[in-house]
């Protein structure tokens, strides 16, 4: 049995999920929270322990704090990624009871992690359908039509991983990237900006002919990104997935394009330090 307690948004979620159960399938998962990964993807093998503003404190705060006591004391065992090597590698720390986990920090954000993702979850059909429908609402033809996904990610990216060097991106480096996948397909594109900062996206860009802005839920935004053959990515492993699911439909051979450096875009340092994959083209 592993203990997993909410750390990131669904991005991380599903990363955290797989990386589980690619090192751990015989064991039982526990998720704490991870709503959004329970309500975007079906066939999830986990126990989900949900939580509201009533039940945070007692079962969330209170079992974190409890668990990881055990785990220090060596009660129950942990588990831990070692960031320190090129190579992933778990650090396990068996307890007195062997067959207990707490999962602690943990993301499986790395290259051989990536390397061995298979049999993701997928989507529920109903986001799809919701997507697909706003493609028909803006009366955008897909068929005569490659769309292209341009998610945009600020909130605490303007802070994050350090106020000096944030991950967030500034409109030009958009713009700049729009440029080069115009320059690199020769075909009629369409742009669908989206992100966590609608006001952001609407002071910025305008919608036209062939550049559409989605204020949907993100169970909906990263269904159409999906759909697009291509996209621009910001340095968030949602977008990440989007472009990852959109490569398991053989028909796209478009290209995504993403930061260099990633997170680590200002500080002219990749991070995390191995999240590195051959299909995206990184961008200065």
């Amino acid at each position: 049995m592993i203990i997993f307690f909410e750390n990131g948004r669904v991005g991380n979620q599903l990363f955290q999920y797989i990386g589980l159960k690619e090192y751990f399938p015989k064991e039982k998962l526990i998720f704490f929270g991870c709503q959004s990964l329970n309500n975007l993807f079906d066939n999830i093998d986990v126990c989900f322990l949900n939580k509201n503003k009533f039940t945070k404190i007692f079962l969330f705060s209170l079992p974190r704090l409890i668990f990881n006591f055990l785990a220090d004391l060596r009660v129950i065992s942990s588990i831990e990624e070692n960031d320190k090597l090129d190579n992933f590698n778990l650090i396990v720390k068996k307890g007195l009871i062997a067959n207990c986990f707490i999962a602690k920090e943990i993301y499986f954000q790395h290259k051989d992690i990536i390397k061995k993702i298979k049999n993701v979850p997928k989507i529920k059909k109903i986001y799809k359908k919701k997507a697909l429908r706003w493609f028909k609402k803006k009366k955008i033809d897909l068929k005569m039509n490659s769309p292209v996904f341009v998610h945009i990610r600020r909130g605490d990216y303007c802070n994050w991983p350090s106020k000096d060097y944030p991950a967030v991106l500034n409109y030009s480096w958009y713009v700049k990237s729009m440029l080069l996948i115009k320059k690199k397909l020769k075909k009629k594109l369409i742009f669908v900006i989206m992100g966590d900062d609608i006001n952001y996206i609407r002071r910025n860009f305008k919608e036209s002919k062939s550049l559409f802005i989605s204020n949907n839920c993100f169970e909906i935004d990263l269904a159409i990104m999906t759909i697009c053959t291509s996209g621009i990515l910001s340095a968030s492993s949602f977008s990440w997935w989007g472009a990852f699911y959109s490569r398991l439909n053989k028909k796209n051979k478009g290209i995504f394009i993403g930061p260099k450096f990633w997170a680590g875009y200002r500080l002219k340092k990749f991070f995390p330090s191995n999240f590195i994959v051959d299909w995206i083209t990184y961008l200065k």
